[in-house]
C-alpha cells in the first residue's frame, strides 16, 4: 500500500508538472489580410525568431489571406481579440493612428533607413504608447516599409503629365496631388488590377517595386518611375494588450529584444526585396524605367500639404508641428550615424 501510494504521488506530481508546463506555454493567433508576400516577410521572420528564442514556449497559429477580415478591420480585430497579433497601417486607418501618420507625410524623408529608425524611436515613446493603449494594443515594430511609387500606361516625366491622367492614389501621394490641384481616386487595392486593366485609371501609386511584382502589376503597366518615392508605407505589427500581458515576463523580455532587432532586420529584408524586384520588373516584365524630371516641384506641393495635416492634428488636440519637429530631429540624428 505504501509503495502504491508513493507511485500515485509521483504520478500526480508528474501530471501537475506537465499541466503547469503546458499552462506556461503561449500560442498566439497571427492574422493578415494578405497572402504570403514581401510585405509580411518581416512578420514571418519575427514569428520564427520568437518561436526559436523562446524554445517553443511562444508559438503562432498563422492565418494568411484574410480569413478573419479585411486589412481595414485589423485594428478592431486585434482590439476585440478576434486574433492576438497582426499587421496594421496608419495609411488605411489614419483616424485610429493619427500621430503615426507623421510617417506618411509626402516627401518627409528620402532615406528609408533613417526614417525607419526615427519612427521606431517615436512609436516606442510614452506619447505614442498612449495612442496604441486606446486601441488595447501593444506596438511591437514596423514589419515593412513599402516604397510608394508610380506605374503608368504611358511615361510620366513632368507635372503636366500627371495633371493629364486619371490617377489612383492614397495617403501621402493623394495629399501631395491635391495640393498640386490634381484629382486622384481612392480605389481599394483589391479592385485596382481590374480598374487598371480596363484603364479606369491609367496611373497608380502603390507599393513598389516588390508589390508591383508580387501582385502582378508588371503585367498591367509598362512604365515605372524609379526615382519617385512619395513616402514609406508602414506595415505595423501590434498585439492585443491582454494577450501580451498573458505572456510570461521571461518571454516578454526575449520578444522585446527581438522587436528592437527587427528595425534593422526589416530594413535588410526590404532592401533585398526591392533590389530583386527591380531586376524582375526590368528583365522579366520588360518594364520601362522613367525618370520623373520635376521632383522639386512635386516635393514642394508635398510640403504644402503638411499644413493641412498640422491643422487636422491640432483639431484633434495633437501638436502636429511638434511631431514633425521631433521626427526631423530623430531623423537627422540617424541620418548622421548611418
Amino acid at each position: 500500500m505504501i509503495q502504491g501510494a508513493k507511485i500515485l504521488a509521483a504520478c500526480t506530481a508528474a501530471f501537475m508538472s506537465l499541466a503547469q508546463s503546458a499552462a506556461a506555454d503561449t500560442n498566439l493567433t497571427f492574422h493578415t489580410a494578405f497572402g504570403e508576400a514581401g510585405l509580411n516577410e518581416g512578420a514571418r521572420v519575427w514569428m520564427d525568431m520568437v518561436e526559436e528564442r523562446t524554445e517553443g514556449r511562444v508559438t503562432f497559429n498563422r492565418l494568411f489571406g484574410g480569413p478573419l477580415g479585411k486589412f481595414t478591420g485589423q485594428p478592431t480585430g486585434i482590439k476585440a481579440r478576434s486574433f492576438d497579433v497582426g499587421d496594421t497601417s496608419s495609411v488605411y486607418n489614419p483616424g485610429l493612428y493619427p500621430m503615426s501618420t507623421v510617417a506618411i507625410l509626402p516627401f518627409i524623408s528620402d532615406n528609408m533607413d533613417a526614417h525607419a529608425k526615427a519612427m521606431h524611436d517615436m512609436q516606442t515613446s510614452e506619447e505614442f504608447t498612449a495612442e496604441f493603449d486606446r486601441l488595447n494594443q501593444k506596438f511591437l515594430f514596423n514589419s515593412s516599409w513599402i516604397w510608394i511609387q508610380t506605374m503608368s500606361h504611358e511615361p510620366l516625366t513632368t507635372m503636366a503629365d500627371l495633371a493629364d491622367k486619371k490617377i489612383r492614389a492614397h495617403g501621402g501621394s493623394a495629399e501631395a496631388l491635391t495640393a498640386a490641384g490634381i484629382t486622384s481616386y481612392a480605389i481599394p487595392f483589391g479592385e485596382l488590377p481590374a480598374a487598371a486593366e480596363k484603364k479606369v485609371v491609367n496611373v497608380v501609386t502603390m507599393g513598389g517595386p516588390s508589390g508591383m511584382v508580387d501582385f502582378g502589376f508588371g503585367d498591367i503597366f509598362s512604365h515605372w518611375n524609379d526615382n519617385l518615392i512619395w513616402n514609406w508605407f508602414p506595415m505595423t505589427m501590434v498585439m492585443n494588450k491582454k494577450a501580451w500581458d498573458e505572456i510570461p515576463a521571461e518571454d516578454q523580455a526575449i520578444i522585446e529584444e527581438i522587436n528592437a532587432e527587427m528595425v534593422q532586420v526589416v530594413l535588410d529584408l526590404v532592401w533585398a526585396q526591392e533590389n530583386a524586384a527591380k531586376e524582375a520588373l526590368i528583365n522579366d516584365y520588360g518594364t520601362q524605367v522613367v525618370h520623373f524630371e520635376e521632383m522639386d516641384q512635386l516635393a514642394a506641393f508635398g510640403a504644402e500639404s503638411w499644413k493641412l495635416w498640422i491643422e487636422d492634428m491640432d483639431s484633434k488636440g495633437i501638436d502636429g508641428q511638434g511631431l514633425i519637429d521631433t521626427y526631423k530631429s530623430l531623423y537627422e540624428g540617424h541620418l548622421a550615424s548611418n
